[in-house]
């Protein structure tokens, strides 16, 4: 299979899952409210077919993604960083395949300690890469300048927000929340998590041209 082509899904298909997944879950009146989080949406109906068969496949691609960049970059990269990058990609990966079978509702501990794999590893993936690649093309590296900083921004801004209910309603510290005294805390922590999301996503599109280990003049 191309790069470009695994590049293209890499991006394009975490996109596709979360925007389609959300609105069956919207227009089908499963949503407990709104906004809500991303994996609300693993919900019983189609929506968690799309949820589970959308993100299996991408913690796949990103596992496949993760090793092509590293062998298409690591003579021309920093290779120590590249090293790292590349189990991180893995992890995430893998952490997204976990994600996509143990929904928020049945598995939660096992749900929340993949989302935070996904999260903090992700993120440090997307800098170490951008690290790595000292000689990547400029466009992307100027996505990435954007990118990374909207998905730190998200992060800390779901984190916090979360807190907040957390310091409010200690009682939900082990994770049997009540949404709906959580929910005002997650009218701003759903969006957050929404902006990391498709921080990631932008991050990912900005390494089409290293698939390739093409380089703009």
């Amino acid at each position: 299979m191309r790069p470009v082509l695994i590049s293209r899904l890499g991006w394009s298909l975490p996109g596709i899952t979360i925007l389609l997944s959300s609105l069956i879950h919207l227009v089908s009146g499963d949503a407990r409210d709104f906004p809500f989080f991303i994996s609300e949406a693993d919900y019983p109906g189609i929506q968690r077919w799309v949820f589970t068969l959308g993100f299996t496949l991408n913690g796949m691609i990103l596992m496949y993604y993760s090793w092509l960049l590293f062998t298409a970059n690591r003579e021309r990269a920093r290779w120590y960083w590249m090293h790292i990058s590349l189990v991180f990609g893995i992890w995430v990966g893998a952490n997204l395949c976990v994600l996509s079978f143990m929904d928020m509702y049945d598995h939660i501990e096992i749900h929340v300690a993949a989302a935070l794999n996904i999260f903090y590893f992700g993120l440090g993936w997307c800098v170490i890469t951008h690290i790595a690649l000292k000689d990547a093309s400029p466009t992307g590296k100027k996505i990435r300048y954007f990118s990374v900083c909207t998905a730190a921004i998200g992060l800390l801004g779901l984190v916090y927000s979360i807190n907040l209910g957390l310091q409010k309603y200690p009682e939900f510290v082990d994770g049997d929340w009540d949404m709906v005294k959580m929910q005002p805390y997650i009218d701003w922590a759903a969006p957050m998590e929404y902006l990391l999301a498709f921080s990631f996503i932008a991050t990912l599109y900005s390494f089409e041209n290293e698939l390739n280990g093409d380089e703009e003049e």
